[in-house]
């Protein structure tokens, strides 16, 4: 039996509705944050970002990175408390937030990298600090001129841990 052509399934498609990239693109599904001994969250568990850019790869990667390095240390110190791994889960919730943010201004539709730093020329070194990667530097300013031009999101991560501390060293 041989396989259609892919053709003859296109040509019974029919447009259902028009959706504007900007409203779908950037997805974060974000997990609250596990403040248990013994457990790290990494990868898609931690969090997910979903960009245009393959941004999600490079920090999966990286999340993978600082994970590895976290638990290393708390099994070296011989304690998996969630103290342990409350540094590891700040820094990966800001490097993600600051990626989210780049995404969501390069899906605004009136945005471009180009018309940013011709308003604001000084921002040039930490835009592209970001674009290369180095997400988990603080970039405030960035934001706050970014959002001049951009609807950038609110933050999406919780604050506050939402499972309890449990009662103390490895499992």
């Amino acid at each position: 039996m041989s396989e259609p052509d892919v053709s003859d399934l296109l040509t019974v498609t029919q447009a259902i509705e028009v959706i504007d990239a900007a409203d779908v693109a950037p997805r974060v599904a974000d997990v609250a944050l596990a403040d248990a001994d013994g457990l790290v969250l990494a990868g898609d568990a931690f969090a997910f970002l979903d960009p245009v850019f393959s941004s999600g790869v490079f920090l999966a990667l990286k999340n993978g990175e600082m994970a590895a390095d976290t638990v290393d240390a708390a099994l070296t110190a011989g304690d998996t408390s969630a103290a342990q791994f409350a540094d590891y889960g700040e820094k990966l919730c800001a490097g993600i937030e600051n990626m989210r943010k780049l995404v969501y201004a390069f899906y605004e539709k009136d945005f471009s990298f180009a018309k940013f730093l011709r308003r604001f020329p000084d921002q040039r070194i930490e835009l592209i600090h970001l674009l290369v990667g180095n997400v988990f530097r603080s970039s405030h300013t960035l934001f706050s001129d970014m959002g001049q031009m951009a609807r950038l999101p609110e933050e999406a991560f919780l604050e506050e841990p939402a499972v309890a501390t449990g009662s103390g060293g490895a499992r």
